[in-house]
């Protein structure tokens, strides 16, 4: 038994930033003056620089703060879909259509969870999987 989990991160900004009206295609050199709001590892900054661009980062351990921050103009960061959604439909928040797939990639990331041959999920992990299951189905409910 295995479970594969698609998030497609995009970039977003808020509608009336100046970042958001540059045109329709973004270039790295376009987004290095702007601030990054970075989800980041608590442990320490030794983490993989995925995406990341320039030097002006702001880091967050919590994604609902980084959303605070971003509805509040501060930034401009990757999000999930489904915690966007309404912000895109109320106008609050725009998508970036960058054109560099090493800070946008236009593909999903592909999670997997998979266990031994003789050492399958018990109770425990096979109501983990379903839950994600069930969470992701939702998930996409909103954005259809």
């Amino acid at each position: 038994m295995g479970l594969a989990l698609h998030s497609a991160e995009r970039p977003r900004r808020r509608r009336d930033d100046p970042l958001a009206h540059l045109g329709p295609r973004l270039e790295r050199a376009d987004l290095v003056p702007y601030v990054q709001l970075v989800l980041s590892d608590v442990i320490g900054a030794e983490t993989p620089k995925l995406g990341i661009v320039g030097t002006r980062l702001w880091r967050f351990v919590d994604l609902e703060r980084r959303l605070d921050f971003l509805l509040a103009g501060f930034g401009w960061c990757k999000m999930p879909p489904h915690v966007v959604a309404p912000y895109l439909a109320d106008g609050r928040l725009v998508k970036l259509d960058i054109a560099d797939e090493s800070i946008a990639p236009s593909a999903n990331l592909t999670v997997y969870a998979a266990h031994s041959r003789g050492h399958p999920f018990g109770k425990a992990g096979n109501w983990l999987l379903e839950n994600v299951r069930n969470r992701l189905a939702m998930s996409m409910g909103m954005l259809s």
